[in-house]
């Protein structure tokens, strides 16, 4: 999994390296997003934005390979999006008050990293189902999926590694 945080956000000089990444990425920004930032912030697999976020689609360079989002409906920006005006227009995934430190925990709590970084790496791969039955193999024998049946019948929480 890549975590991209306000700091690295601002620092992206190219996404290039984004559209190599075949794991999961997931992005939380704050402030004003806009270029780059905005552009990375759309193409990951899943976006966060602080409550206090404006979200300014305003740069059409480096933004091939992020429109996706674009896709659940036409979205004319005239003026920066809040963040929740964001999340309700499908280019964010959640709106928090706490810091990226504090969100990933919390959000990486009761979730499978591994299984999320194997599926984000399927959708991004070709030659078949192959290479589906070899992720399923591999994620079998480290027991990721054995830990949420366990966890689903004895009615508790899953631990994942």
């Amino acid at each position: 999994m890549r975590f991209l945080d306000p700091a690295a956000l601002r620092a992206l000089t190219s996404l290039e390296d984004l559209f190599a990444t075949s794991g999961l990425v997931v992005a939380y920004a704050d402030g004003d997003v806009r270029g780059l930032a905005a552009a990375a912030l759309l193409f990951a697999d899943f976006a966060v934005l602080h409550e206090d976020a404006r979200l300014m689609l305003d740069a059409p360079e480096g933004w091939a390979g992020a429109a996706w989002r674009l896709g659940r409906g036409v979205v004319r920006v005239t003026s920066p999006l809040t963040a929740a005006e964001a999340r309700d227009a499908g280019l964010c995934d959640d709106v928090t008050s706490v810091a990226p430190d504090a969100w990933l925990a919390e959000w990486m709590r009761g979730r499978s990293v591994i299984a999320l970084d194997t599926a984000a790496a399927l959708v991004r791969m070709r030659g078949g189902d192959a290479l589906e039955r070899a992720a399923f193999a591999r994620l079998f024998a480290i027991g990721e999926p054995q830990k949420g049946l366990g966890a689903f019948l004895a009615k508790v929480k899953p631990t994942y590694s």
